[in-house]
């Protein structure tokens, strides 16, 4: 049923960015760009990871392979539409993911129609080729809303970017409705340092839908071990905080985020989480910003470059002595040579307390991932 739903959602956004554009089309020269990515590699995880408690699982999978087409016409219109394809060991999914239509007026405005990511969370607005681990922070994947369907405006400056949107799920099957918007200001913006501060806000009507979060722990074929309660919810807010301070070879970003979902009941149940991340480069390279996101070093020289990454995120999804906490070390080592090719090797030490899905709540994990950009 979902397939079905993704498929038709598939046709109804080429439908809206090809067949139905403004009138301006007719009259300035079309623009494309056809590109996008493979991502693969292999998790290797102890017990943690795994519902069956397997005490050793080492599975290849397809991170993403993403096809991406982007279309400008004039001056002030712009289109995009691309979809994937994700493989955890024997389990497969495709997906629509962005496929909208966008106004680009002065100073910065923008006005974005279709589906594409909420505005919140500077990790979860990254894309994934300019992340620095192999997966998102265990906190964004928990707390940041990602793609829906609606319509946002914005305005996007070197020095702060604000960006206000509604949303629904109800193409996808879901009857929730929400509301999200960030702001973010860069008060030292230059070539080799930057300074950044975002706060974002999401609401969301959740119409008396099952809630439950559930994570895989940083790790993308582990089982999703990581579980708050589950019960009918009405709505739910959540909040986040974003610091980030990059100069020369060094990157440390940090974001905190709180959620709070009020049940059919009228109880109010809160969950939190946060992390902190700092990544160096060996070789003189360094980490680019634009627009309140940060993107992978530009143009690495002939030999490529090379940096390191830590980071440390916890999240408490307990609430009345029901739910997990968990914490998550990690380190890892990325080499990009070029724009096109990455390599990234990550090794995640993770604690747990509270109700989780595995048996046996030990045992570290290794991830490889190997991305090459068309």
């Amino acid at each position: 049923m979902l397939a079905d739903l993704r498929r038709t959602w598939l046709i109804a956004g080429l439908t809206l960015v090809v067949l139905l554009p403004p009138p301006t089309l007719r009259a300035d020269p079309l623009e494309l760009d056809l590109g996008g990515y493979i991502a693969a590699g292999v998790d290797r995880f102890g017990p943690f990871y795994n519902e069956e408690g397997d005490p050793d699982t080492t599975r290849g999978i397809v991170r993403n392979a993403k096809l991406e087409l982007e279309m400008e016409w004039g001056s002030n219109w712009a289109a995009e539409i691309d979809g994937s394809y994700k493989a955890r060991g024997d389990r497969e999914e495709t997906e629509l993911g962005d496929a909208y239509v966008q106004y680009q007026g002065a100073n910065g405005f923008e006005a974005t129609l279709g589906r594409f990511k909420e505005p919140f969370g500077l990790e979860r607005l990254t894309g994934y080729t300019n992340i620095s681990t192999s997966e998102r922070s265990m906190v964004t994947s928990a707390f940041a809303p990602g793609r829906s369907q609606g319509l946002a405006i914005g305005q996007l400056n070197k020095a702060n970017t604000w960006v206000f949107g509604v949303f629904t799920k109800e193409p996808e099957g879901e009857q929730t409705h929400s509301v999200t918007g960030r702001y973010t200001v860069a008060p030292v913006q230059n070539n080799r340092r930057t300074l950044h501060f975002g706060i974002a806000a999401s609401w969301r009507d959740l119409n008396g839908a099952r809630f439950q979060v559930k994570d895989r722990g940083e790790v993308f074929s582990a089982d999703n071990i990581l579980r708050s309660p589950r019960f009918d919810a009405r709505h739910t807010a959540v909040g986040g905080l974003e610091a980030a301070w990059s100069s020369g070879r060094l990157t440390v970003v940090s974001e905190a985020m709180a959620q709070q979902v009020e049940r059919e009941n009228g109880e109010r149940w809160r969950f939190s989480g946060a992390y902190l991340q700092a990544g160096f480069f060996l070789t003189n390279d360094h980490r680019r910003y634009k627009y309140g996101e940060f993107k992978g070093p530009d143009s690495p020289g002939p030999a490529g470059a090379v940096e390191l990454v830590a980071r440390y995120s916890a999240v408490d999804l307990q609430d009345r002595d029901l739910g997990a906490r968990a914490a998550i070390a990690l380190v890892g080592a990325n080499y990009y040579l070029g724009n096109q090719f990455q390599l990234r090797l990550n090794w995640l030490v993770p604690k747990v307390e509270g109700t989780i899905l595995a048996p046996d709540p030990t045992g570290n994990a290794f991830t490889l991932r190997v991305l090459f950009r068309y």
